[in-house]
């Protein structure tokens, strides 16, 4: 049997994205979501809590084309991909970055129209280059 690796968000973009180019020419968009919980307070259960997570997300080529053209801060946005854990370099430092590679993503609200959808995009347009 396979393993599984699928992620799936809602959230809202903190920032607008982040749009580089590999030196081969890919296009990758980088942003972070901000995605929240509630629950009850341990101290005062007519009390709810919320826990929020920032986590970054990273598009690939049509997808990162979409997501520059249509995605600003403050978006609240649905999230499928994957799960990513990778590490690198800095100063001699080992550092560790965890995020979701897109496959999928969805614009949720856009002020003053519907839902807009941004196309899917296989993992076969994800090359194997850390966005750092």
């Amino acid at each position: 049997m396979s393993d599984i690796n699928r992620v799936f968000l809602t959230g809202r973009l903190v920032a607008d994205p982040d749009i580089r180019y590999t030196p081969q020419g890919n296009e990758v968009a980088q942003f972070r979501i901000a995605v929240s919980i509630s629950y009850k307070s341990k101290q005062d259960p007519n009390k709810w809590d919320e826990e929020t997570s920032f986590i970054t997300i990273i598009a690939w080529n049509k997808l990162a084309d979409r997501v520059e053209k249509t995605f600003k801060k403050g978006d609240l946005i649905f999230v499928e991909g994957r799960l990513r854990i990778r590490d690198y370099e800095v100063d001699g430092n080992r550092r560790y970055a965890t995020e979701i590679v897109a496959r999928n993503l969805k614009l949720m609200t856009a002020k003053g129209s519907k839902e807009v959808e941004v196309e899917e995009v296989t993992e076969d347009s994800e090359p194997d280059v850390p966005f750092s």
